[in-house]
């Protein structure tokens, strides 16, 4: 009786090593597990800034152009309208000078 108590003893004994050991292996699984998603979401980030540098770059020289291109536009339609008031001020002064006259 006494030989069966001392196993049942040493049984115990074990399970609770065991559930101890596991105890131990879940918390650092859990740590293993928390340095990991903090890798993957420090990787993710990263990328992530290096895709904004990225894009930034590009966005500023697509502004750029559309900048450099509405410029363009801007100094051909004052150059139209400059060219168009030298050829037709005096015209168009003569005709409001007559209008005012004549009315």
């Amino acid at each position: 009786m006494e030989d069966m108590l001392s196993k049942i003893v040493e049984m115990d004994e074990k399970a609770r090593a065991l559930t101890e050991e596991a105890d131990r292996e879940k918390a650092m699984s859990e740590q293993d597990i928390a340095k990991a998603k903090e890798a993957v979401y420090n990787q993710y980030i990263e990328k992530a800034r290096k895709r904004i540098a990225q894009n930034e770059i590009t966005e500023r020289r697509a502004a750029a152009d559309r900048l450099n291109t509405a410029m363009q536009k801007l100094r051909e339609s004052r150059e139209r309208l400059e060219k168009n008031y030298s050829d037709n001020c005096d015209k168009w002064v003569d005709e409001i000078v007559s209008q005012v006259i004549n009315s």
